[in-house]
């Protein structure tokens, strides 16, 4: 069998398609292809053929750029073609036009015709009709999946309604376990977000967060590892932090690679998933709590169903109000002040990893998926 996966918004190599999606397929079938951004073009990495490509990451770019996308992954001629984005929705039909015996897995990241409601690039009077376009045209694309994967447990159910082959595959961390603290690594950080950053996702009250408890440890340090979604909240937030004479106590890093990101993480006392309560951050589960949780690594999260639910299952960590700076900047006081509760958060977080939320589980959920294909 040979498998194509297919981004036309990610990087070819993607957390989830490459590590953790492509090297699990690769461990029971020899031909795996990811087409993705990549600026090496067609190389090899790890027994997987990338087909790298440079296009625009605007949706305007990509969208134009959508039918080379599909012209490149016919020419491949793979017997399954498993994608990624919303807008390879509008053009995937004509792989099957082209490879009627192709089969097509839809993996879905988010709930897209909340994305819409969301877009600061969308005028508020067309939100209403785009999101409903983009959900009438999912649906409709979705009853000719050969199986539809999902992330998270809310889209399951929604395209249950229109394909019986759907299935969860969660973004379970892919880290390996250390059961035992490295006594050798120095904790070099306090507090760690990783992802990226915006107002929606909780930047500006992280950052007046680490300014309340800065009243109290004055030495607190916070990195942001990840890249910012809009110029508009990078330049709020430096003003802020320069405002405030913070630059001692945050830094931004940047985008840094999969690997990089877990010793960033192992270097860090406290870990943040304050999402702000906003539609789309109730239905999607960040990977990133489960990251953090694989490294012994407490987690400061916001009460929404998709972060605390993980959260108080083990006990790995505190739940805030994410809306407010204070009630953040308490917590991580708490925990910061009690090393003890740290580490024995830190440890039940490991015990989750290791019990249920790791890709261990998934990897087998997705390989068995492939196997009912009967290809």
């Amino acid at each position: 069998m040979k498998i194509c996966m297919l981004t036309s918004g990610h990087s070819a190599v993607d957390s989830r398609i490459f590590y953790k999606e492509a090297m699990s397929l690769r461990k029971i079938y020899d031909d795996v292809v990811v087409i993705g951004h990549y600026d090496e073009g067609i190389c090899c990495k790890d027994g997987i053929k990338i087909r790298g490509y440079k296009s625009g990451k605007s949706l305007k770019e990509r969208y134009n750029f959508l039918n080379k996308l599909i012209d490149i992954a016919v020419e491949e001629k793979a017997d399954v073609y498993h994608f990624h984005d919303f807008e390879l929705v509008l053009r995937i039909m004509k792989i099957k036009k082209k490879l009627p015996n192709a089969k097509l897995i839809y993996d879905v990241h988010e709930y897209y015709p909340e994305m819409v409601t969301m877009s600061k690039n969308i005028p508020s009077i067309l939100k209403p009709f785009g999101a409903f376009y983009v959900k009438h045209k999912e649906d409709k694309v979705a009853k000719n999946m050969d199986y539809i994967i999902t992330t998270d447990d809310y889209n399951k159910e929604r395209f249950s309604k229109i394909n019986k082959n759907v299935e969860v595959v969660y973004n379970f961390s892919d880290f390996k376990l250390k059961e035992e603290p490295d006594k050798e690594l120095s904790k070099e950080y306090d507090v760690i977000y990783q992802g990226g950053i915006s107002v929606e996702r909780g930047a500006i009250n992280l950052v007046k967060a680490i300014h309340i408890a800065s009243k109290k440890i004055k030495n607190i340090k916070m990195i942001f590892v990840g890249s910012f979604d809009d110029e508009e909240t990078q330049n709020s937030i430096s003003l802020y932090i320069s405002q405030n004479g913070l630059e001692d106590n945050i830094k931004y890093l940047g985008r840094v690679s999969h690997i990089e990101v877990e010793d960033y993480i192992r270097k860090s006392k406290i870990g943040m998933v304050a999402f702000l309560p906003y539609p789309r951050y109730a239905k999607n589960i960040p990977i990133k709590q489960f990251e953090y949780m694989s490294c012994g690594v407490p987690v400061i999260g916001s009460e929404m169903p998709s972060v605390k639910r993980f959260i108080t299952a083990y006990n790995s960590g505190l739940t805030v109000d994410s809306s407010s700076p204070e009630e953040i900047a308490k917590a991580i006081v708490k925990l910061l002040e009690n090393p003890d509760l740290c580490s024995e958060l830190g440890q039940n977080g490991i015990k989750a990893v290791k019990e249920e939320y790791n890709w261990g589980n998934m990897e087998e959920r997705l390989q068995n998926i492939y196997k009912s294909l009967s290809i």
